[in-house]
């Protein structure tokens, strides 16, 4: 019998434009895993669902009372074993929830509560940024379609 490998769960909400721009977060001096760049959100919490987490998330990481959004996938990807490591990680993969809602005119309402600063980016600009993973890149491609 193998080992059970350990799952962070955790949603995420990526806002996009009319330009199919999306808004991402500065997360250098915040990261744990090495990204410059990162969508909004974080860990689900012991009782959360995908919607509740990203709808908190929001308001703790925004200040904004998320509420028209869609869920549009999953994926999964590992930890590097060295990041764990250092940062005492108790699991190996995260789970991420995605969920997309549009602008619209509510940019001037966020108020950036985590990280170094927001910035909107073309799909082709924001997949060349340092993220977390390889999947949060194929997913801004994935976007391509979704938006």
């Amino acid at each position: 019998m193998g080992i059970q490998m350990k799952t962070r769960k955790v949603s995420v909400i990526i806002f996009y434009d009319d330009k199919k721009r999306i808004l991402l977060q500065d997360r250098r001096g915040i990261n744990k895993l090495g990204e410059a760049w990162g969508f909004f959100g974080g860990k689900i919490e012991e009782g959360e669902s995908p919607e509740q987490a990203v709808v908190r998330e929001t308001k703790e990481e925004l200040n904004f009372d998320l509420k028209n959004y869609k869920y549009v996938g999953e994926y999964t990807y590992g930890v590097d074993e060295s990041l764990r490591k250092k940062f005492n990680f108790d699991f190996e993969n995260i789970l991420c929830s995605v969920f997309v809602a549009p602008l619209k005119n509510n940019l001037s309402k966020f108020r950036l509560k985590e990280g170094r600063r927001m910035k909107l980016f073309s799909l082709s600009e924001a997949e060349k940024l340092k993220m977390v993973s390889k999947e949060d890149t194929e997913m801004i491609r994935k976007l391509n379609k979704i938006l």
